[in-house]
């Protein structure tokens, strides 16, 4: 779902376009994870970054 979301020139996508596109594809929920939000989720990976912007909208960036 990161790759096919579009992404800033910093690499960050939106956490809920994330969300739209794996639910798209497949019957994904964060609960089956054992998470609440796709934002804990998301944070409890290493491999990804997730901040927040003043207005409230999160933002996610994959990591190397």
């Amino acid at each position: 779902a990161w790759k096919a979301s579009k992404r800033d020139e910093d690499g960050y996508a939106s956490l809920s376009e994330m969300g739209q596109r794996a639910k798209a594809v497949s019957s994904f929920a964060a609960r089956n994870y054992g998470f609440s939000r796709l934002g804990d989720l998301v944070r409890s990976l290493s491999n990804f970054d997730v901040k927040t912007t003043a207005e409230g909208k999160q933002l996610v960036r994959r990591l190397r």
